[in-house]
C-alpha cells in the first residue's frame, strides 16, 4: 500500500474518461465489500453519465439482486465504449462476481488496482503494471519537489537536507 497505484490510474481515468463520454465509472471495492452495492454503485454512476438515461429495469421498491443489476448494467453498456475503474480489490471472488456485468462487451476498458498477486494474475501478463518504491534518489527529488515547490528549482535548502533525507529514508521508497 501507498505505492501509488490509485494515484497513477486516477491519472489515467481522468485524461482518458472524455473518450468515454456515455459510459465512465470509478468504484471503490475494498476490503470488505457487497457486491450487491458495488454493481448499483456502477450501474448509478454509468447511468449518471447518461444524457438521458433509459428508465430503470430495476422493479420498483424491490431490492435488487446481482442477476437483475447484471442484466441493468449490460444493458446500458451494450454498444458503448466504456471505461470502469475498479480501485482496491483485495479478492479474486469481488471481480470475478462483478466482471460478468461487462464481460464481453465491445469497447469495454476494465482497469484494476490491487496489492494482492492473485487479483493482479486476473489480468492478462502483458497487461499488469506492477509497481516498485521509488529509488533514494527519485524518493528525495519527489520530496523536495513537494515539500518546496514555492522554491527556486525545488530545491532543499542546505539547512534542511538532514532532516529531509531523515524523512525520505523513514518512508522507504513509498511517495
Amino acid at each position: 500500500g501507498g505505492v501509488g497505484k490509485t494515484t497513477l490510474v486516477k491519472n489515467v481515468y481522468d485524461r482518458e474518461k472524455t473518450n468515454f463520454p456515455n459510459a465512465h465509472a470509478w468504484v471503490v471495492v475494498s476490503r470488505a465489500y457487497d457486491v450487491v452495492d458495488l454493481l448499483k454503485t456502477l450501474l448509478t454512476k454509468i447511468q449518471h453519465t447518461e444524457e438521458s438515461p433509459p428508465p430503470s429495469p430495476l422493479r420498483a421498491g424491490a431490492k435488487p439482486d446481482v442477476y437483475e443489476l447484471t442484466e441493468a448494467i449490460k444493458k446500458i453498456l451494450q454498444d458503448r465504449k466504456c471505461l470502469i475503474v475498479l480501485d482496491d480489490v483485495w479478492d479474486k471472488e469481488a471481480y470475478t462476481q462483478m466482471s460478468s456485468a461487462f464481460q464481453g462487451l465491445q469497447g469495454c476498458h476494465v482497469m484494476i488496482t490491487t496489492r494482492k498477486e492473485d487479483v493482479a494474475a486476473l489480468a492478462p501478463v502483458g497487461r499488469r503494471l506492477i509497481l516498485q518504491p521509488l529509488g533514494g534518489v527519485e524518493s528525495f527529488k519527489l520530496f523536495c519537489s513537494r515539500a518546496f515547490h514555492n522554491s527556486l528549482d525545488h530545491k532543499c535548502p542546505p539547512e534542511l537536507e538532514a532532516v529531509a533525507t531523515a524523512v525520505v529514508e523513514r518512508c522507504r521508497g513509498l511517495p
